[in-house]
């Protein structure tokens, strides 16, 4: 199992997450970027993978994928 967060105080909001993992990311009214809910605890290696690539795609770290 993983969790996925994303970190507000560090989103510049380029949606590089939502538009690589619109099932996992989605961008709110804030133009910030949030977990969809449901999908802050991955189990499914998957969607995990997925995560942690959009992770590594964000420009200013504020993802975090831990296991």
């Amino acid at each position: 199992m993983a969790t996925v967060e994303v970190d507000q105080d560090l989103c510049v909001g380029d949606q590089i997450c939502a538009s690589m993992e619109p099932e996992i990311f989605e961008m709110r009214d804030d133009g910030l970027a949030y977990v969809v809910d449901g999908m802050g605890e991955l189990e499914d290696e998957a969607m995990i993978e997925a995560a942690k690539e959009a992770a590594d795609a964000c420009p200013v770290d504020a993802i975090t994928v831990s296991e």
